[in-house]
């Protein structure tokens, strides 16, 4: 096992990434540094200063400090120094906050005084500092290293019971001195206390709340205080730490107090009430306390909250904390609630060496992935089902101690696919590809495959069983099935119901699927579909039952997407149609564009283009927006420059202040009528601010379609859809893909519309559209005369699994790429272009090494290493294709956030993951990882010698003649 530092960047990366390592040589000092602080410590900082050394690079490459469980902090930077035998610890603090803290520090002295009598032992703040200044952004704080915190030590019951018990009648004492005086450290707590040489030091005098000017302040003050303590002190020690007190503020329970980002999160109001406030801290101490865990094996059985609940409060954003909460707060037992602290400690862990890890990379990343994603699991499962889940783990403490990353993720795997109940029985029941189902699914496709041939071939009977529209509307209308029914029920209904009244004509076409299509019940309905080949140009002669088949299933998406619905019973006839089956995403997009365009121009319906006065204009997103849009523009006539191209932001997602900067000031002769939001991009399927945009276009009285072919999927599970698609209902239209991420066959597509009445235009014959009876929905469809009865595949799927069982099924898939994404980003050989959404991981084959070389090369020679990146990345990607290891996408992509370091304008050839297969296992995956991890390493030689030579001498990478290609 080799041994590295952490400050060690260079070699660290090199061994955690299996490649060769690029030295980096340590600059000299060209600046000299303003040093002020106590003699002694000034004196140590000029010793450190010898030679030359620049101070600011030097304090960098020493050891990350690890004095708590938390050893990273996403503020500040914390490292240990190391001279002779002495120990340093560098913080650095924001420019100005030294003298604020001293400041603070003032304040206190008397309360330092009064403690100090009252319990005998001295209590002084840290004297001995040094600050260094004009060494970079923020100043370095210099001091001694103090050794282990109060908390580590009482957290590991290493005091003596009488050096206990003089420590908590100093801490009493100190409380109580507080209190007294009216001035309140917020800090008061164990990770800032030193006890030694029988005496407490204090550090970090961030805030002191003087109790008569904020009483309010000063009360949250003394209740975080017992949050700070809740996992050191026995029941016993707590209650005589925080006895109550003469002199506390008494806040009144209905006083208002401005939310802070947490309590906006959890409760969606700008403001709480103390006795509210009060209450959710009184749940963050129990939280944050002494947990039992079910062994003894690590820590004595005692399992530390308020190490969890720093690091929650530090590194997660205030809506995943309020996610958390809002589920671990309502745990009412202790068995429980410590099973998923466990989990969520495995988690901080893994994400914390994870950290590390992208830090000896020289990437500075903090984020926690894996406890967002436990919390995600908590979310879906709930907490009853994650302790479950932990209880049936073996080996959980050796894991943890060998590798958190891979426990983790192997729990959340296997946790995150079993949505609800989900297992391999839910799963075979309603997927193809389960061998334990295939004769099930046998006899499914051969029931399935006897009722068309029984259609095809009934030489004998009437080739239609004629009904009156009223009576199909009757026999075929219904709710959204929210609930599954059973597939023999589902193949009765077609076979009695809808094969029985529908034409019998030619045979079916083939279908290809680049998603998994996989669903038993579509693959039934796309084959029967197409046996029954009903042509949706009409009822009469044409498609009797089919016709209302289709209306039933627009209704149900427009119920699903959050638009106005009724059953299909009351609808009067085609003119209260609002929505249409499509061959794809690329044609529901050109049918939203023309609606759209026929909407805010209706002189164009007559008159065309010519007519009017300024070009008509779609804004969209260039770097991000699918291609289908800008062919709308041209084929609808307008023109490729029709498109306003407005910029991307760097999650992959529409920007709409651009979009109302494009809104507000067009350019010359152009009149913007729609503007389109994108719901999953076909790149990273991220997700635009639905919310926003629809806020900007109804500002600018604008049509705003929603391109949701990929995110679609999510309406069928009512978390995601709140998550990623809040208010796409106000959207004036919406286009979506069942083929693309509802484990259904190509094609199917579907355009939806808020308002009814909007596809008459398309008919010459408006007459024919108005009168009510009139079901014929060639009447309506535009670029499509005849077109199969595609609709069955998706009205069966609905039948058979039904909503709530299709969002778990939705929702458990997100478990692949999540896995994907993170042993990708552990093993450190590819940089990921985006932080996933829901399905899609784009990234591209850049170890360490090339990501620093990167930085000694201008301009020109960074967009040459550019290419030979994107090269070898293909070079990869076919190699892995041509074999039949594994296949991943390729398209080219722009690195808009920066990742690998070439440049926000850097496009790269990329590989993309987008695993659409609940039945996935995780041996699949690891397997595909392995074939790629395998194959990536084959190429770092070469790689790193062809950008070596760039970056010495400036040469082509392999040779002038292949440049020619690559330019």
């Amino acid at each position: 096992m080799t041994s590295i530092g952490l400050g060690d960047v260079g070699r660290a990366a090199a061994v955690l990434a299996g490649t060769p390592e690029l030295r980096i040589p340590e600059p000299l000092s060209s600046a000299k540094p303003v040093i002020s602080g106590s003699a002694r410590m000034v004196s140590v900082v000029h010793e450190l200063m010898v030679s030359g050394r620049n101070i600011d690079a030097w304090i960098s490459g020493q050891p990350v400090l690890e004095q708590t469980a938390v050893p990273l902090h996403p503020s500040r930077e914390a490292h240990l120094v190391r001279t002779g035998d002495s120990e340093w610890v560098a913080l650095r603090w924001p420019t100005g906050s030294v003298a604020a803290r001293s400041a603070y520090q003032g304040h206190l002295e008397a309360v330092f005084r009064t403690a100090s009598a009252a319990s005998g032992t001295p209590v002084h703040a840290q004297e001995q500092y040094a600050v260094i200044e004009g060494v970079g952004s923020d100043p370095w704080v210099l001091a001694p290293n103090l050794g282990r915190t109060v908390e580590d030590r009482l957290r590991c019951n290493e005091f003596p019971a009488e050096e206990r018990h003089k420590l908590l009648t100093t801490l009493t004492a100190l409380r109580r001195a507080m209190v007294e005086t009216g001035m309140i450290w917020q800090g008061f707590a164990p990770r800032n206390m030193f006890f030694r040489d029988g005496s407490l030091t204090l550090i970090d005098f961030e805030e002191v709340v003087d109790a008569a000017r904020e009483p309010a302040r000063a009360a949250e003050c003394l209740t975080w205080h017992r949050i700070f303590f809740a996992d050191c002190l026995t029941e016993r020690e707590s209650l005589e730490l925080f006895q109550p007190l003469a002199g506390e503020p008494e806040i009144p329970d209905d006083t208002i107090r401005e939310a802070d980002r947490f309590e906006r999160a959890l409760l969606g109001t700008p403001s709480i009430t103390w006795a509210r406030r009060r209450e959710l801290l009184h749940v963050s101490i129990v939280l944050e306390g002494r947990h039992q865990r079910p062994s003894n094996k690590r820590d004595a059985g005692v399992l530390f909250g308020h190490e969890l609940g720093h690091f929650w409060g530090d590194f997660l954003s205030a809506d995943h904390e309020a996610r958390l909460f809002a589920q671990m707060r309502s745990v009412d037992s202790s068995e429980v609630l410590a099973a998923c602290l466990e989990a969520f400690e495995a988690a901080m862990e893994a994400d914390i060496c994870r950290t590390l890890r992208q830090r000896a990379y020289g990437t500075e990343d903090v984020s926690t992935p894996r406890t967002v994603a436990m919390i995600d699991v908590l979310e879906a499962t709930g907490p009853a089902h994650l302790a479950a889940h932990r209880a049936r783990q073996s080996g959980w403490y050796e894991g943890l101690e060998t590798d958190p990353g891979q426990l983790v993720d192997e729990f959340l795997h296997e946790a995150g696919t079993a949505v609800n109940g989900l297992d391999r029985s839910v799963l075979d029941e309603y997927l193809v590809g389960g061998g334990d189902a295939r004769k099930t699914h046998e006899e499914s496709l051969a029931q399935a495959t006897r009722i068309g041939l029984d259609f095809l071939h009934r030489t004998e009977e009437p080739f239609l069983h004629h009904r009156k529209p009223e009576e199909l509307r009757a026999v075929l209308g219904g709710p959204v099935p929210l609930t599954g029914s059973g597939m023999d029920a589902v193949l009765a209904e077609v076979e009695e119901v809808i094969a029985h009244l529908s034409v019998s004509q030619s045979h079916p076409d083939y279908l290809a699927f680049p998603d998994t299509g996989n669903a038993i019940a579509s693959l039934v309905g796309g084959t029967v579909g197409r046996l029954l080949n009903q042509n949706l140009i009409a009822v009469d002669r044409s498609a009797p039952a089919a016709t209302f088949v289709e209306i039933q299933v627009v209704e149900w998406l427009r119920e699903l997407v959050g638009y106005e619905t009724v059953p299909i019973t009351e609808l009067r006839g085609v003119r209260d149609i609002a929505g249409l089956w499509a061959t794809g995403g690329h044609l529901s997009n050109h049918i939203a564009m023309l609606v759209a365009l026929g909407r805010q121009f209706p002189e164009v319906r007559r008159s065309g283009l010519m007519g009017l006065n300024s070009q008509p204009a779609v804004v969209m997103a260039g770097p991000i927006a699918h291609y289908s849009h800008s062919d709308a523009a041209f084929h609808l006539g307008l023109g490729w420059d029709a498109v306003i191209s407005v910029g991307a932001e760097g999650g992959f997602t529409t920007d709409p202040d651009a979009v109302e900067a494009a809104l507000t000031n067009p350019p010359n002769g152009k009149t913007p009528f729609m503007v389109v939001g994108v719901a999953g991009n076909c790149r990273t399927t991220g997700v635009d601010d639905l919310a926003r945009l629809a806020e900007v276009c109804r500002r600018h009285g604008v049509w705003y379609h929603v391109d949701a072919c990929h995110g679609g999927s999510l309406i069928f599970n009512e978390r995601l859809r709140e998550r990623y698609l809040a208010r796409i209902a106000e959207a004036d239209s919406v286009s979506l893909d069942p083929h693309k991420g509802l484990f259904t066959p190509y094609p199917s597509s579907y355009v939806l519309f808020r308002e009814r009445g909007m596809l008459g235009q398309f008919s010459r014959h408006s007459s024919a559209v108005n009168a009510d009876g009139n079901w014929d929905l060639g009447l309506i469809t535009p670029f499509l005369g005849s077109r199969g009865f595609e609709s069955l595949a998706t009205w069966t799927i609905l039948r058979h699994v039904g909503v709530r069982r299709l969002g778990d099924l939705v929702e458990s898939r997100q478990a692949h790429v999540r896995y994907l994404e993170r042993r990708i980003d552990d093993n450190g050989l590819f940089v990921r272009f985006n932080d996933v959404d829901f399905y899609r991981m784009a990234f591209v084959f850049c170890p360490p090494p090339v990501r620093r070389l990167l930085n000694c090369l201008d301009r020109e020679l960074r967009r040459r290493a550019v290419q030979t990146i994107s090269r070898y990345t293909s070079r990869l990607n076919d190699s892995l294709y041509r074999a039949g290891a594994v296949c991943f996408d390729e398209h080219t992509l722009t690195d808009l956030d920066n990742r690998v370091g070439a440049g926000a304008d850097a496009s790269f050839t990329i590989m993309a993951a987008c695993p659409g297969n609940p039945l996935l296992g995780r041996g699949d995956l690891d397997r595909a990882l392995s074939h790629l991890i395998e194959g990536a390493l084959q190429l770092v030689p070469s790689l790193i010698a062809d950008l070596t030579e760039v970056r010495d001498g400036g040469r082509m990478l392999t040779g002038p003649a292949s440049w020619g290609d690559l330019l």
